[in-house]
């Protein structure tokens, strides 16, 4: 009788397998969950730019007066994310916080696009192109931080100073929240399963004073990071990203560098900075307690004072 069994029941296991494979195309390449209709009270209260440069057409903000700065926020992140860092630098700098392509209000017309460094940073030399900027000062938070990095290493020319939050940029330990979405087919269909209480715990993940991740806060990202093309975006870096080039290459960084980390942070382990400080030739290090992941959002007056300091040095 067991004998009789078993092909009926890998029969029932195959067959199983196949409608969990059907049900899971269908959600990753079918399906679009609904986009969030919250209207952003922070774009009411901001003057948004734009500027068009063929294949993408960036959403940004200008500031202050003096030495440009250029503000690139982490992966899932946009503009919004320096809203207490841009009043302090815009005190004695011109700052732009720009949405990079997969981020916020900023549109990818170019089907070709390449969502990896190469293409983030050849988009980041488009926008400087297009506002009319030689060189400028870079600050980048996590996956900003690996676009800016990679660029300064490839650009040196363009690049005045460096600052890098909490951002990838070692052959190292890889943020292990991103991995699912790098596995093809798992990865859109855990994209389009992503709802506003699943995003609201990710970002709290990236904080170590949760308080701070307000109900705004929360509907200031995911009306945005729920339209569909955005969330292809998202999987798309998480797939292009390759850290192993920006390790590669830590020694062609000419401009100073400043690298800050949050003490607590739970998604990239605070020992990196030193490690990329210990590569980058003119580089510092500093690790701050108490904070987490977004460390410019989760401990702004810590961590904003100690860039507008060495970006007036």
């Amino acid at each position: 009788m067991t004998a009789r069994r078993k092909p009926r029941a890998s029969a029932a296991v195959a067959a199983a397998l196949v409608l969990l494979l059907g049900a899971a195309a269908y959600i990753a390449y079918v399906w679009q969950p609904r986009a969030s209709q919250y209207e952003s009270a922070y774009l009411a209260q901001i003057e948004s730019r734009y500027a068009d440069t063929g294949g993408v057409r960036f959403h940004y903000t200008v500031t202050g007066e003096g030495p440009p700065v250029v503000l690139l926020a982490g992966g899932a992140m946009w503009l919004h994310s320096w809203r207490e860092t841009i009043p302090a630098l815009a005190e004695s700098h011109t700052v732009y916080a720009v949405d990079m392509p997969s981020q916020g209000y900023t549109e990818v017309r170019d089907e070709d696009f390449a969502y990896d460094l190469d293409g983030m940073a050849g988009a980041i030399e488009a926008f400087l192109d297009a506002v009319g900027l030689d060189r400028a000062s870079l600050v980048g938070h996590s996956w900003g931080g690996a676009w800016s990095l990679y660029f300064a290493e490839t650009r040196p020319d363009r690049v005045d100073r460096l600052v890098l939050l909490d951002a990838p940029g070692l052959d190292a330990e890889r943020a292990r929240q991103t991995e699912v979405f790098k596995v093809p087919l798992l990865g859109e269909a855990a994209a389009n399963l992503t709802t506003r209480e699943f995003y609201a715990d990710s970002l709290r993940s990236a904080f170590s004073n949760a308080e701070r991740v307000t109900d705004d806060v929360v509907d200031e990202g995911w009306a945005w990071f729920s339209r569909p093309t955005q969330r292809d975006a998202f999987v798309a870096l998480a797939r292009g990203l390759d850290f192993d080039e920006t390790h590669e290459r830590l020694g062609d960084v000419a401009a100073p560098t400043l690298i800050l980390w949050g003490a607590e942070d739970s998604w990239l382990p605070a020992t990196q900075a030193q490690g990329l400080a210990d590569r980058i030739p003119d580089a510092a290090a500093e690790v701050i307690p108490g904070c987490g992941h977004n460390v410019h959002e989760d401990c702004p007056d810590a961590a904003v004072p100690l860039v507008t300091e060495f970006l007036a040095a």
